[in-house]
């Protein structure tokens, strides 16, 4: 019995890392995705698996705006246009796993610009 236990823990874990994205950061955009994460998931009061899953929309998102904002320099109304329509599939992947409670605070969250939210999806750097 203890075996059959053992296995299947060991099954979920390679399961669960497996499962991770491939998204790439550099160490500076991982980093600030990580206290991104953590202060949005202490404001929002999320559990683990609501940590997890906001960590890899931010990453998903951080990634992305970089690569607009790489493949957009000079045209920066199509990169605006871009940014605007990312933000809003952002908010809409956010909002599909969040509670009542947690999209109240999520809002409050959005409307109260501080310095950290103002650049919040800036791109770290770039690598060329």
């Amino acid at each position: 019995m203890k075996y059959i236990l053992l296995f299947a823990f060991a099954f979920l874990i390679h399961t669960s890392v497996s499962a991770q994205s491939n998204i790439t950061l550099s160490r500076e955009a991982e980093a600030y995705c990580t206290n991104l994460t953590r202060s949005m998931a202490n404001e929002l009061r999320l559990n683990e698996l609501g940590y997890i899953k906001l960590k890899e929309l931010n990453r998903e998102r951080i990634a992305a705006t970089q690569e607009i904002l790489k493949n957009h320099r000079n045209d920066t109304h199509l990169a605006e246009q871009l940014l605007e329509k990312l933000a809003q599939e952002y908010d809409e992947k956010v909002t599909a796993f969040l509670n009542p409670n947690q999209l109240q605070a999520y809002a409050n969250y959005k409307s109260q610009p501080t310095q950290q939210q103002q650049t919040r999806f800036v791109a770290v750097s770039y690598e060329d």
